[in-house]
């Protein structure tokens, strides 16, 4: 596996880790032992004088002098050390350990990643882990943010509460400005909030998995739910079988109800799509905080929904019939 930008240390086996590692206490058990600076930059005037760019700077990591952005001047970097910080002191007095952490980007975005023992669920006889994830950047793609994710023990399937719809209030946010600091207050009103979020997640669940959901409903679901355009293309139906396939055929599916079909899709987003070109590290990263962790939310939005999901479903069906949906 090729992560020549990424390194991931877990403390659990994980197709994507790097290093797994008994415990991690220290920043530096999972590759953030170091700061970034702002560097000056100057362009060369015909080639040899050089002019200051005062815009912009270069953001360095301390410890090569690599440079892992460009910024504009007034960015303030949230180093690693104050967000490794800002874990601890927001979750003092909750049961909790850190059990993952690194880069990606080559330090361009950091996280580090903690097992919350706020509650045990179970959906449909199915365990789950609950993690809290501070997440932030040093080369200006992102602010600092603190969300959740919850694993289904069995597949290692994941889905993050806090991407549905309406959730997104419940994620701390602290951009990267002149008065940038992780700033305490409220930050633990925001873990209630992420907490009483997650039990409605598990709520919808447990109403999914007791929702019977037939085969040709599935196919014709999953059909109108990847299909982004009102003509069926090839690979989005070749997803759709995927999926489907994965809701009656992957680890602990049956195939019979609303709750496989959403299963089937968040284990096709984790771990990926078999026929892929992209290499491990560009899947984690869309699985865990980008495009696919917003559509396993989406998915669970739209089975829970009666009104949404006939309307996926006619649309898959119009697609498979006639090859082009109704727009």
């Amino acid at each position: 596996m090729n992560m020549t930008d990424t390194y991931i240390v877990n403390t659990q086996d994980n197709t994507y880790s790097n290093q797994i590692v008994e415990s991690i206490t220290k920043p530096a058990e999972c590759g953030l032992d170091w700061d970034v600076v702002k560097t000056p930059m100057v362009a060369l005037l015909e080639g040899k004088y050089p002019l200051p760019i005062e815009t912009h700077v270069s953001i360095n990591r301390t410890d090569n002098n690599q440079s892992i952005g460009i910024v504009g001047s007034k960015y303030e970097p949230i180093q690693n050390s104050k967000i490794w910080e800002a874990l601890h002191t927001s979750l003092e007095g909750v049961d909790h350990h850190v059990v993952g952490g690194g880069y990606t980007h080559n330090g361009g975005r950091i996280f580090v990643q903690t097992e919350v023992k706020d509650a045990d669920f179970k959906v449909n006889g199915d365990e789950f882990s609950n993690y809290i994830t501070f997440y932030s950047s040093h080369d200006g793609s992102s602010a600092f943010e603190m969300f959740d994710t919850s694993t289904r023990i069995i597949c290692k399937n994941t889905m993050q509460s806090g991407r549905r719809a309406g959730g997104r209030a419940f994620k701390l946010k602290v951009r990267h400005t002149a008065n940038a600091s992780i700033r305490f207050e409220g930050v633990m009103q925001n873990l209630e909030s992420i907490f009483d979020v997650r039990r409605d997640v598990y709520a919808d669940m447990s109403h999914l998995a007791n929702t019977p959901m037939a085969y040709p409903e599935m196919i014709a679901w999953a059909t109108g739910f990847f299909n982004r355009s009102n003509r069926l293309t090839t690979v989005s139906s070749a997803k759709a079988h995927e999926v489907t396939a994965l809701a009656r055929n992957g680890i602990g599916n049956k195939g019979v109800t609303r709750y496989d079909m959403l299963n089937g899709v968040t284990e096709y987003l984790t771990h990926g799509d078999k026929a892929t070109k992209r290499n491990a590290a560009s899947i984690w990263r869309s699985s865990e905080l980008g495009s696919a962790a917003s559509m396993k939310a989406k998915a669970l939005d739209n089975l829970i929904d009666l009104g949404t999901i006939k309307a996926t479903i006619d649309r898959g069906q119009q697609l498979i019939n006639t090859g082009v949906a109704l727009a």
